[in-house]
């Protein structure tokens, strides 16, 4: 079953939730003793500041794209060095048969350079394979078991670096789910009891009952006379 993508309830973005929050929570602890015969004990106000300081701890998305930027960086660097140590042993094999030669297909390295990561890590393992079954017909050229040993341990190098730039951007889209589903629940105590503030002021005070007015997609409010 495919899981359904987390939405955010509310429309203002997030920095504002928590500077609306932050600021309604000010008017909550003023008014806390009215709160209270409203069925809002103090203690559901002051979770509801730890609620907001909870949220605030949360990595935030930007945080969370420059960790998976560095990973894809690395992962990048790594990719880099193999090709190039792939080009050094491909290119002493090329000078005993031409490209276009069975002997220098057999080693599966074209076009590696623009595979896709799978193909060429794959590729690589094959190349590995090759030279070293066949490490004696291009040893006078220079082919060494320590070359094709460096090519498997940056090929090896690349498959940890990719692992871990997939593991970043799987990590960036749990923490973003985490942080929408924190976002709701603060936006849902913030209304819940915002609404509350307003229902106690709607006819007795007219600044107090805008104190609680929350601007995101809420209806407009009849106010009292001031």
């Amino acid at each position: 079953m495919r899981e359904v993508p987390i939405v955010a309830d509310f429309n203002m973005s997030q920095s504002d939730l928590v500077t609306v929050s932050f600021e309604k929570q000010l008017f909550m602890v003023r008014d806390a003793k009215e709160l209270e015969g409203r069925g809002i004990p103090l203690k559901r106000i002051t979770d509801f500041k730890g609620q907001i300081t909870d949220f605030t701890a949360l990595p935030t998305d930007g945080e969370l794209d420059q960790t998976k930027q560095e990973a894809t960086d690395r992962k990048d660097a790594a990719q880099r060095d193999l090709i190039t140590q792939l080009q050094i042993v491909m290119g002493i094999v090329g000078t005993v048969d031409k490209p276009s030669t069975s002997g220098y297909k057999k080693f599966g390295t074209a076009g590696l350079d623009n595979a896709s990561e799978g193909d060429l890590h794959l590729g690589i393992i094959r190349a590995v394979r090759v030279g070293r079954a066949s490490l004696d017909k291009y040893a006078a050229k220079g082919l060494t078991a320590d070359l094709l040993t460096e090519l498997e341990t940056r090929n090896a190098t690349f498959l940890t670096r990719l692992g871990e730039q997939q593991d970043a951007e799987t990590a960036r889209g749990e923490a973003a789910d985490a942080r929408i589903r924190a976002a709701n629940a603060l936006y849902a105590e913030l209304m819940d009891i915002c609404g509350t503030g307003k229902a106690l002021y709607a006819q007795t005070n007219a600044r107090k009952f805008d104190d609680y007015i929350v601007n995101d997609t809420e209806p407009a409010d009849v106010k009292p006379e001031a």
